[in-house]
């Protein structure tokens, strides 16, 4: 017999709160410096994009 919504969504919060306890955290300066990694590889493949971005401008005359 197939158990309730209300029974299934019970299972699924315990089996989803169950998994979060064995996550590994991160401690604040990983995090710190993961934000930072981020930012600067953002930044590097947004300037390439805009310097692509004049080069087909000049090339194309678009």
């Amino acid at each position: 017999m197939e158990d309730s919504l209300g029974e299934r969504t019970v299972h699924f919060v315990r089996d989803v709160r169950a998994e979060v306890r064995k996550v590994v955290w991160p401690g604040w300066q990983r995090t710190g410096l993961l934000t930072v990694s981020v930012a600067i590889v953002v930044t590097v493949i947004s300037v390439l994009i805009f310097l692509a971005d004049l080069l087909f401008h000049f090339v194309l005359g678009v």
